[in-house]
């Protein structure tokens, strides 16, 4: 499939919600609820009827994964470098190490992959498994570099529940569950389910659109920009060399690349924000590299062609 004919609806996408967002068109208030539609209903719903597919995964499922979660290491220890030739200060450093390696999966690596992998099940059934343990490393790993001794235990609590309560990582971790569990869902919850993911891919499309219309680079534009550099380009590169060790094949690699080429996740503002993190580092970060993520994305299924 051709890139254009890939990324082209996805961008057109994106831009609807941002036009619409920003001449008030869609309120404030109305992308707040749609963004909890897609991120409590429709995301989930797609998450777990394609991870319901699991036992049709490929057979390099686990290596993809490996090299994924090897490639988010070495980029972190990257970033750790860069935090201090930047001289970025202690209280920040965790927040700039997190939009480094932390990717946008499910509002952008799931609807490239659903457009790319042309209609290629067991392909996409893989992408969802790896996508899952992906946002439950991401998820632990980002309490981990966001730690600081100031915290209270309250604080702790909140960022742990706020693990065990996302939605997504539930929902795809019940999806590859119940089938191996010998559960089966009647046949009309499957396909409102189904259904429900159908919508998934334009709602967090229109979400992102609509979150890059309101919000702005504060704070430090060279940490920013190294941070969404980072994210958008070296990791997409120590991605592809680890996945050419590996001996990954065309499906494989295309899945990981679209991963690690992903921009900064929302989420890294909402981690920053409940541990004490630089919250104006994390908000730039993720929209610079969102517009970003067009070349880098780009990059990645062009070499996977």
């Amino acid at each position: 499939m051709p890139i254009v004919e890939t990324l082209a609806p996805l961008v057109l996408l994106i831009a609807l919600g941002a036009g619409l967002a920003h001449i008030k068109f869609l309120g404030c208030e109305f992308m707040s609820d749609l963004n909890k539609l897609a991120f409590w209903i429709a995301l989930p719903a797609l998450l777990f009827t394609s991870a319901s597919h699991a036992g049709e995964s490929g057979a390099q499922t686990w290596r993809l994964l490996g090299v994924l979660l090897l490639g988010t290491l070495l980029l972190t220890g990257i970033a750790w470098g860069v935090s201090f030739l930047l001289r970025v200060p202690a209280s920040g450093r965790g927040t700039f190490l997190q939009s480094a390696f932390r990717g946008n999966l499910a509002y952008i690596g799931v609807p490239v992959l659903a457009f790319s992998l042309g209609g290629d099940k067991k392909a996409f059934a893989t992408a969802v498994i790896v996508m899952v343990l992906l946002i439950a490393f991401y998820n632990v790993f980002a309490v981990i570099v966001l730690h600081s001794g100031s915290l209270h235990g309250s604080d702790w609590r909140r960022a742990w529940r706020s693990i065990g309560t996302n939605p997504l990582l539930i929902a795809g971790l019940l999806g590859l569950v119940l089938p191996f569990a010998g559960i089966t869902l009647p046949v009309f919850v499957n396909r409102a389910l189904e259904a429900l993911g159908a919508a998934a891919v334009p709602i967090a499309l229109f979400c992102i659109g609509g979150s890059l219309a309101i919000t702005s680079l504060r704070g430090r534009r060279s940490w920013i920009v190294a941070a969404a550099l980072l994210k958008v380009a070296v990791l997409p590169f120590l991605v592809f060399a680890l996945g050419r060790l590996a001996g990954l094949g065309a499906p494989e690699m295309r899945i990981a690349l679209v991963m690690a080429a992903s921009p900064t996740a929302a989420a890294a503002f909402v981690m920053a924000k409940q541990m004490g993190g630089d919250e104006a580092l994390a908000s730039g970060s993720i929209a610079l590299s969102t517009v970003l993520s067009a070349l880098s994305l780009a990059a990645a299924l062009w070499v996977t062609a």
